[in-house]
């Protein structure tokens, strides 16, 4: 990975992003790795030589990073804290770092993990219940009975103002949230699944990130009428904005705009976008720059 510094940063600052923090241990995989789309680490892993990021995109990424050394430093009865522990699945050797195991009376274990966010991250994520049940599925390894998962989450832009008038919005700016935990069997088809898939890209073969790794938008169908900037309506499918045109009296002042769904995650937050021949095929059936 190479850095710039587009906003002259000091150099402290930059020398502590610099620092990576990130480690599997003597591992091939870790839980949060498994987690990111199988083509990306591949990629990532070919091409970090030439990934070049600015330092001010990491800045909250070492926020985050501060909170963990800090909170990793203190000991307190009954809490086990930042212990990695191992599992080989279908002969690979797998890792997780878990940030606290809280030891309970009967001897189980509710493993916690600390999250530092915004609100918008608390309400819209599903990569935490994965995350937490691939740490249980280690710790089973590992003959540690795990009797609950809770996501610690550290909010950094919460308000009490939205907390008081929205619906779901986090209660407080630490949130302490229970995860579901899966059924043995759900997870551990899932960890072998994910293994397979990244040991396959890792080999060369082609795994296309899926809709959902790429953040896809629904595509939407605007119809536009002539004279105006803004959409009249728009609509999940062309059918439905050709049955509203046909009943317009003025149908044939009207068009529909096709919106092609956007890879959000492709055009603003993937490393290695530059690299993909996935993205390279989006930008050129939709002529994007």
């Amino acid at each position: 990975m190479q850095y710039t510094n587009k906003l002259n940063l000091p150099a402290p600052i930059v020398e502590a992003v610099k620092r990576d923090t990130y480690s599997k241990g003597k591992a091939s995989y870790s839980a949060t790795g498994l987690l990111r789309p199988p083509q990306m680490a591949a990629l990532y892993d070919s091409y970090s030589d030439f990934i070049s990021k600015d330092v001010s995109q990491e800045l909250w990424t070492l926020f985050g990073s501060a909170v963990h050394l800090i909170l990793e430093g203190t000991k307190a009865p009954e809490y086990v804290t930042e212990e990695r522990l191992y599992c080989s699945v279908e002969g690979v050797r797998l890792s997780g770092q878990i940030d606290v195991q809280h030891i309970q009376p009967d001897g189980s274990r509710v493993l916690q993990d600390y999250k530092t966010r915004k609100a918008y991250g608390v309400m819209n994520n599903d990569s935490d219940e994965k995350q937490l049940n691939i740490y249980r599925y280690i710790a089973m390894q590992n003959d540690i009975q795990v009797s609950g998962l809770q996501v610690i989450n550290l909010i950094k832009d919460w308000s009490r103002h939205e907390a008081e008038r929205r619906e779901g919005y986090p209660p407080n700016d630490i949130y302490i949230q229970d995860i579901p935990i899966w059924s043995d069997q759900k997870i551990k088809s899932f960890v072998e699944e994910r293994i397979r898939l990244h040991e396959d890209a890792a080999k060369g073969n082609a795994i296309l990130c899926t809709d959902d790794e790429r953040w896809l938008r629904d595509e939407k169908f605007a119809v536009m009428k002539e004279g105006r900037k803004r959409a009249v309506r728009v609509f999940d499918s062309m059918k439905e904005a050709e049955v509203f045109i046909t009943a317009q009296k003025d149908a044939d002042k009207h068009i529909v705009d096709h919106r092609r769904g956007q890879p959000t995650r492709c055009m603003s937050f993937c490393d290695v976008r530059d690299f993909c021949p996935q993205f390279a095929t989006f930008k050129q059936e939709n002529t994007f720059e």
